[in-house]
């Protein structure tokens, strides 16, 4: 899977959960077999730009560049 595939799937869990997912959703979302595998493609996203991060020990800390989610109050609220 490539970078921005594993972007993509960032942006959508953020889109739909208003908060970036674990290294272990991640994975999980990915098909990555270990903690590790994710980690280190975390890693070098983080080490490449794709993402920004200011916690680099937590996947919730992730930020996209380019990228601003907000959330929408719908008028059933």
């Amino acid at each position: 899977m490539s970078n921005e595939e594993v972007l993509n799937l960032i942006v959508e869990y953020i889109k739909g959960h208003g908060y970036p997912p674990t290294i272990e959703e991640i994975g999980k979302m990915a098909g990555f077999r270990s903690k590790a595998t994710t980690w280190n493609r975390i890693q070098k996203m983080l080490k490449d730009g794709v993402i920004e991060s200011d916690c680099k020990g937590s996947a919730r800390a992730i930020r996209v560049p380019g990228y601003e989610f907000v959330k929408t109050i719908s008028a059933e609220e």
